[in-house]
C-alpha cells in the first residue's frame, strides 16, 4: 500500500494511541525502524475502556509488515472528531510539525459513535526504510476532541528513528 499523506497520519495517530497504553523500554535491532521507548496519557484519557494491540512491540524493523488494531468505548455520543498534535525533537524541543486535523474527513466511521459503542480499527502495512544513518528521537502529543471542542483522548510519546 502507498501511504498518502492522511494515511502517514492517521498511521502516526494509531502508533502513538497504542502507546499510550503502557510504558517499555524497547530492544534493538540492526536493522533500523522505529522504536517506542515511553508514552503516557494525559488529560482526560482512560486506558480501561481501550484495547491497542501492535505487533511487532516494541520495536518495528524497517521493511517489516507490522499490524495495529485499536478498540474504544465511548464514554459519551460522538459527532465530530478533531485532532491537534505536535511533534517535538529530543532534547531540544525544536517543533518538527504541529497541525490540526478534522477526523471524520478521514472516513474513520469515527464520528457517528453513541456512548457504550464500541470502535474497532484495523490496520496493517509495511514500515517505512528510513535512509541509512539517519537518526532520530521525537516527543508526540495527540489530544482528541468532540464537537464541542472538550478533549476525550490525550497521549504522550518518545520515539526513536534509526
Amino acid at each position: 500500500m502507498i501511504m498518502n499523506s492522511n494515511n502517514a497520519h492517521l498511521l502516526s495517530y494509531l502508533v502513538l494511541l497504542f502507546c499510550a497504553i503502557m510504558r517499555v523500554t524497547a530492544i534493538k535491532d540492526s536493522r533500523g525502524g522505529l522504536e517506542i521507548k515511553d508514552f503516557k496519557l494525559c488529560g482526560p484519557s482512560n486506558p480501561s475502556n481501550t484495547e491497542i494491540k501492535l505487533s511487532p512491540w516494541p520495536f518495528i524493523p524497517s521493511k517489516a509488515l507490522f499490524n495495529l488494531t485499536i478498540a474504544f468505548t465511548s464514554a459519551e455520543d460522538i459527532f465530530a472528531v478533531t485532532s491537534e498534535y505536535i511533534l517535538l525533537s529530543e532534547p531540544d524541543g525544536r517543533i518538527l510539525a504541529r497541525g490540526k486535523d478534522d477526523m471524520c474527513r478521514k472516513n474513520l466511521n469515527l464520528c457517528t459513535l453513541a456512548a457504550g459503542e464500541k470502535y474497532v480499527y484495523k490496520y496493517t502495512d509495511i514500515m517505512r526504510a528510513f535512509p541509512p544513518g539517519f537518526k532520530m528521537t521525537a516527543r508526540a502529543k495527540v489530544k482528541l476532541f468532540n464537537e464541542e471542542h472538550i478533549a476525550f483522548f490525550c497521549f504522550e510519546a518518545l520515539i526513536t528513528i534509526t
